[in-house]
């Protein structure tokens, strides 16, 4: 419903080549509703998808990026899930700023009503120095099991759940940004939120959400006074950072993770940086967002690394913590289940 109509998606043939090109029509059939969702999602079958792209990666130059074989590769293996959860995956290809095609892919969970849409995100392309596994095939994995869960259960949601797999998010952020620039504005009053999930499989993880009510630029501000950095120094800095776009809506999904986080004993950092580091930019201030990332943020020599091995040829499965996958995949539930 929400992909614009005006566009295209080409199906692949078995041979994984661009085939012909069909209208998009997302799968309205309706499962029967179930009044408690017993949605409960598992990190061993995160772990197992995580496996599966490990070895796409290795059989492919050791990367999964954009346009290249690995790419490929990893899109099939997400349109291959869609169909053993007999569901239908749709395809909008684009062009990324390197002239490269890139393919987004959408499965649709038919809600109670198709008048509205939570939508959550993961990119699906690593960058070329590397495969990608907590970058971003964590996101990945966690959506694909959500995909299994929620047609195993034959739960029917409140709102229609589309789950979009972004190509190209390493090279400018360029799959979602297409996406969203060609969506009406009626099409963004039906998002009820867009939920993004990238690098939740990080070991001993600092959790970060966004922060919608950019408290923590204030206690930035705060502590660079305090150690008597110039105004002039970190002034553009934060006024930047202020600028950020945001959403009335912002606000009450940043409190429902916070409220999880809370029961869960688990500490947060709110984050408004990297929102425009991800898939989040381009919906800034468009719907309501949130997003849950994991970062172990250390300095590795002179260079400061977001996780081990950010962007590295070793972000292999071994620098992926279950118990980090299952977390984040609770927090996902919850939100599912009190959007309203």
């Amino acid at each position: 419903m929400f992909v614009p109509k005006i566009l295209t998606a080409c199906v692949l043939s078995s041979m994984f080549v661009l085939g012909g090109c069909q209208s998009i029509q997302f799968n309205q059939a309706k499962t029967p509703s179930v009044e408690s969702a017993s949605v409960q999602l598992n990190a061993a079958n995160m772990m197992q998808h995580l496996q599966a792209f490990e070895k796409i990666a290795k059989d492919n130059g050791g990367n999964r990026a954009v346009g290249t074989k690995g790419g490929l590769a990893s899109a099939k293996y997400i349109i291959d899930e869609a169909k053993k959860a007999g569901l239908q995956a749709q395809m909008l290809p684009f062009e990324n700023r390197e002239k490269v095609v890139g393919q987004n892919i959408f499965v649709e969970i038919a809600g109670q009503t198709n008048e509205s849409v939570v939508l959550i995100g993961a990119h699906y392309d690593s960058v070329k120095m590397g495969p990608g596994i907590n970058d971003n095939a964590s996101g990945v994995a966690l959506l694909l099991d959500l995909m299994h869960q929620l047609k195993a259960e034959r739960t029917q949601p409140k709102h229609t759940i589309v789950l979009a797999f972004w190509d190209s998010e390493e090279t400018g952020i360029a799959g979602s940004q297409d996406y969203v620039k060609k969506l009406s504005p009626e099409q963004l009053k039906g998002i009820k939120a867009y939920i993004n999930v990238d690098m939740v499989g990080t070991k001993n993880p600092d959790v970060m959400i966004a922060d919608a009510t950019k408290s923590s630029v204030d206690d930035m501000e705060k502590m660079l006074k305090e150690r008597g950095m110039a105004e002039s120094d970190y002034k553009p800095l934060l006024d930047g950072m202020r600028s950020v776009p945001t959403h009335a809506g912002d606000i009450a999904l940043e409190n429902m993770l916070s409220a999880f986080f809370k029961d869960k004993k688990v500490t947060l950092k709110k984050d408004v940086s990297t929102l425009t580091a991800s898939d989040t930019a381009p919906f800034l201030g468009k719907v309501p967002v949130t997003s849950i990332i994991m970062f172990n943020e250390k300095m590795n020599g002179d260079e400061l690394e977001f996780a081990p091995c950010y962007h590295k040829a070793c972000d292999t499965i071994e620098q992926v913590d279950p118990k980090s996958l299952q977390l984040a995949g609770d927090a996902v539930v919850y939100l599912l289940k009190n959007i309203q």
